[in-house]
């Protein structure tokens, strides 16, 4: 699929926008799952998927790699992420429900994430967020996610860590909690 990808951006660059709607229809789920968690509500997401997309389509000219087109369309829709994310919070009190990419109709979108986890995540920082999410979801590698966030990779692999362990102790201790629960 590499290949492919890589044909498509060069046509894209060339000016077809066929192609460019075929790499979108390729990530934007991805996209808007890794947009989700990270400004925890779906309309910003929305607005962040929005602006990445657009941003990237005009400037698709200046990618120097078009093997690379993965990973600067996600360092494109990081920042979108971050505008909508301070945006949200700038006028709004911090909301405690982070809303993983719900659907209007109330079902779970394509994030097939447990209830539990969902839970778990809501004590991550949204920079812990994105680095999991870009890791677990992303598949990406540390300097690729240090790429992404403009950060060192040390600092990328010493964040998921402590995000990691601070997951699992939330789920533990929720688990925990819920057999405490059970038993009386």
């Amino acid at each position: 699929m590499g290949s492919e990808i890589t044909e498509l951006v060069r046509k894209a660059q060339g000016g077809n926008a066929d192609a460019f709607g075929r790499l979108y229809s390729i990530y934007y789920k991805e996209m808007y799952s890794y947009a989700c968690c990270v400004t925890g509500n779906a309309f910003a997401a929305e607005d962040a998927v929005s602006e990445a997309v657009c941003s990237a389509f005009k400037d698709i000219k200046a990618l120097r790699k078009p093997e690379s087109f993965k990973g600067w369309l996600f360092r494109i829709l990081n920042a979108a992420c971050r505008r909508q994310f301070n945006e949200l919070h700038a006028n709004l009190e911090l909301n405690d429900e982070v809303d993983l990419g719900r659907n209007t109709d109330g079902g779970i979108s394509n994030l097939d994430l447990s209830m539990e986890l969902q839970a778990a995540i809501k004590i991550l920082t949204p920079e812990e967020r994105q680095i999991v999410f870009l890791k677990i979801m992303g598949e990406y590698k540390s300097r690729e996610i240090a790429d992404i966030l403009e950060m060192p990779g040390a600092t990328v692999r010493s964040k998921l860590a402590r995000a990691l362990a601070k997951l699992k102790t939330e789920i533990e201790e929720n688990r925990k909690g819920g057999e405490d629960r059970e038993t009386q």
